[in-house]
């Protein structure tokens, strides 16, 4: 069993606390809906998750079967709408390349796959320079997900999505549910019913 806790988490840029004293325990199975106005903290509290930043004050353990894992960054899967792609590479290539990093399974079966999950199967040897705003973002989805990370973790994952994009990262939110846990931030109000908890930042 996975499990996510900040314990007293902070965050200061400069003079400014972005949020301070915050708790949350998150068991495998939770989706977490991150809420909030711009510059209230979503993406900030994400990336302390990840390990991408370092707080201020506090902690952020992942848990596996109660005991602190040492390394998170390697079971997490992450997609923010920044996230960096290489306009000269494939879908497939990119899908090949992370797989490798991660020392995944990397046989073509299994990415092009994986690849068509996401509607993307059609347009796996193109270019990312060919590639809409939309199907960029489907393919960090598949970043992401792949190999089943148990912690997975989306910073505005709706951005460009048409709402074929928006079904598939509804059902990708429930399949995560139910091998690990799932946090996303999103403004748009009608996602809510997509978490079973929700976190109100700036309030």
């Amino acid at each position: 069993m996975w499990a996510l806790e900040c314990r007293r988490l902070g965050k200061r840029f400069g003079e400014r606390w972005v949020f301070r004293g915050l708790e949350l325990s998150l068991q495998m199975g939770t989706v977490l809906l991150v809420r909030g106005a711009n510059g209230s903290g979503k993406s900030t509290l994400l990336r302390l998750m990840a390990g991408l930043l370092a707080p201020t004050e506090g902690t952020v353990v992942l848990r596996y079967q109660g005991t602190p894992v040492a390394d998170r960054k390697r079971y997490l899967g992450w997609c923010a709408v920044d996230g960096a792609l290489y306009r000269e590479l494939t879908g497939y290539e990119h899908l090949r390349w992370w797989a490798q990093v991660r020392n995944l399974p990397a046989e073509r079966d299994l990415l092009l796959t994986h690849l068509e999950r996401f509607e993307l199967g059609h347009r796996a040897h193109e270019r990312v320079r060919a590639y809409s705003a939309g199907m960029r973002q489907r393919l960090r989805l598949a970043l992401a997900t792949y190999g089943a990370p148990p912690l997975l973790l989306l910073d505005e994952p709706d951005a460009g999505l048409d709402s074929s994009g928006l079904r598939l990262l509804e059902r990708t939110l429930h399949e995560q549910a139910t091998y690990g846990i799932a946090c996303f931030a999103t403004n748009r109000a009608e996602f809510a019913r997509w978490g079973n908890l929700a976190l109100e930042l700036g309030s």
